[in-house]
């Protein structure tokens, strides 16, 4: 990163680190004034969006020379000034935020010249693919034919220029069947440094993880700060919740043997976005999850020990309204994914008009389902779509083309309810959707 792309950050952070003491000492003039011209408090912002900015300094003070605005944080966007009207003005694509509430900050090299409005974003999300498990020669020494699995950096070139995917991450185990087959100090640090290096907001995003092996089971942490966690399940889901990352179940299998047969765990729930589904095995633990209580979305990862990232089957659709770190990580937070085994089939389920992943919060009536098929290639016609209530099929559908849009309503008993979608196409691949979760009111 260049010292012209640290500016921003050094500045915001020098706001955040001046100690209270040298705050309140130098209280700011009170014929300082910043005035944010445009947007409006509590507008809400769509696509790309002009900033426009007055600051008036106290009587014999020196303006601010640089001025950068930011939309709840990072990215920031550096401002220029008009020498006749002496407004700061800036552009910013809006889709590279996560959509909701965020504060539109105003930072510049001098001090007082600060200031700050609350903001709605609210783009449409669009869908991007990913593969959240794979691994490199750091997990194994070798692949079944005895090859080398590859390094990060390949393993990020092939996923970016050959796979051709939007967002990938590298979860090499955290501790290993073998010595010498788990990350060390230096892997992780390498592992770390390489997704840095690769991810580019708008094009291609990459985060580091890890994989959390044990005989108790296993998991996937995205973006951890260290490689250190305990062994212990109940004290590892303790720390992933408080440390606030995204964690994944990786392959069920029969759902008995890992992860204590699937039982619930409140703490756990709180840490835990997805689980991979991916066989119509896997989907039997994933409704076993559900009805335990899990609020977790189908994630259809590849798994792969010998190369070839992101080509081999199986991914994540990721529903964003742009390709940045921030707005996956929201995504993948509020677990809006996906699993699927067609690379190119988006796939939208909303109930009440809330996106897949919510847990809707306001009791409702009926519900209302919409499901929305869209694939790019004519010869991959959907055969049926499933909609699941409670872990069992209620209604089917056979459109039998590659793009269709379908509603229904349910009445169903009062209570808590789940619904998610499975989509089969013609050739036989399955695609997943992410539950929402609801309650049927009484009236």
């Amino acid at each position: 990163m260049s010292l012209k792309q640290l500016l921003p950050f050094a500045i915001a952070a020098a706001f955040i680190c001046i100690p209270p003491t040298a705050k309140a000492q130098n209280e700011r003039p009170p014929d300082w004034k910043v005035e944010i011209l445009t947007p409006a408090p509590g507008a809400e912002l769509r696509g790309e969006t002009r900033v426009r900015v007055k600051i008036f300094p106290s009587e014999g003070k020196e303006p601010p020379t640089i001025v950068y605005f930011g939309i709840g944080g990072p990215s920031w966007v550096q401002m220029e000034q008009n020498e006749q009207t002496g407004e700061w003005t800036g552009k910013m694509d809006t889709a590279m935020v996560p959509n909701g509430t965020h504060q539109l900050k105003i930072v510049t090299n001098n001090w007082w010249a600060r200031a700050a409005v609350k903001v709605k974003v609210q783009n449409p999300l669009k869908v991007y693919f990913a593969d959240l498990h794979s691994h490199t020669s750091h997990s194994d020494l070798s692949d079944v034919s005895g090859h080398a699995a590859g390094i990060p950096s390949s393993a990020h070139q092939y996923a970016r220029d050959v796979a051709k995917l939007d967002v990938f991450i590298l979860t090499d185990h955290l501790a290993g069947e073998s010595e010498g087959q788990d990350v060390d100090e230096a892997e992780w640090l390498d592992a770390r440094e390489v997704a840095w290096d690769f991810n580019e907001d708008g094009e291609f995003v990459a985060f580091a993880g890890l994989e959390w092996s044990t005989n108790w089971g296993h998991f996937n942490i995205f973006d951890p700060k260290t490689r250190h966690w305990p062994d212990d399940p109940k004290l590892f889901y303790e720390a992933i919740a408080a440390a606030n990352i995204v964690a994944k179940f990786n392959h069920p299998l029969d759902g008995r043997p890992l992860n204590d047969g699937l039982t619930y765990s409140e703490v756990g729930d709180k840490a835990v976005q997805m689980m991979e589904v991916r066989t119509p095995e896997e989907e039997k633990q994933f409704i076993r999850a559900l009805d335990n209580g899990w609020h977790i979305a189908p994630d259809g990862s590849s798994d792969t020990h010998s190369g070839r990232w992101g080509n081999r089957g199986r991914w994540t659709g990721i529903l964003a309204p742009g390709l940045t770190k921030r707005c996956i990580w929201d995504a993948m937070k509020k677990r809006r994914v996906y699993s699927t085994r067609d690379r190119n089939c988006q796939l939208r389920f909303l109930v009440n008009g809330a996106v897949m992943g919510s847990i809707v919060e306001k009791p409702v009536k009926a519900v209302k389902v919409e499901v929305v098929v869209q694939d790019a290639d004519d010869g991959d016609a959907i055969a049926k779509i499933e909609l699941f209530a409670d872990g069992k099929v209620v209604e089917t559908t056979e459109p039998g083309k590659s793009s269709c849009k379908w509603k229904t309503t349910l009445s169903p008993e009062p209570g808590k309810h789940y619904y998610f979608v499975k989509i089969t196409q013609a050739d036989g691949n399955l695609l997943w959707s992410a539950p929402v979760w609801v309650e049927v009111s009484a009236e």
